[in-house]
């Protein structure tokens, strides 16, 4: 009876560790392959933007794969303060996605800052949310 009870516990033990190598293997393929993906900004309409709900701010990206563009992507821009117009777009047949941030009011409660906006290609994952992504650094002024 003993010896049975250690044979299910080891067992148990065996499951476990193949779960575990399996969901790492899976994560470890993600991971490499989203090093093989580059999010870059190709352009922005304006870098030093007013902080103010009127301003807009036109943003292109582009997301290529081994250096070749890559269409029907979604693309997520998430910014530290301030709103993007749609938080995803799709990437055309160059690659090429545009995207609007709409900036924060600064007034006596919120001064003016540094906006950062969190650009990823939700769509190079298979198994685990491992996203290809850059970082956009805006230089907010004062009107």
């Amino acid at each position: 009876m003993k010896g049975d009870k250690k044979a299910k516990i080891k067992v148990k033990y065996i499951v476990a560790a193949a779960l575990i190598a399996v969901f790492s293997a899976f994560y470890l393929f993600d991971y490499l392959r989203a090093k093989t993906f580059t999010v870059e900004v190709v352009s922005v309409s304006d870098e030093n933007p007013v902080a103010s709900n009127d301003e807009r701010v036109e943003i292109t990206i582009r997301v290529t794969h081994f250096g070749k563009p890559v269409e029907g992507h979604v693309i997520f821009a998430l910014p530290s303060d301030g709103r993007m117009l749609a938080f995803t777009t799709l990437t055309d047949e160059d690659g090429v996605a545009t995207m609007t941030y709409v900036p924060y009011t600064a007034n006596a409660f919120l001064p003016v800052h540094d906006v950062e906006i969190r650009i990823r290609d939700q769509s190079n994952s298979v198994f685990w949310e491992i996203n290809a992504y850059t970082d956009l650094q805006l230089k907010m002024r004062a009107r």
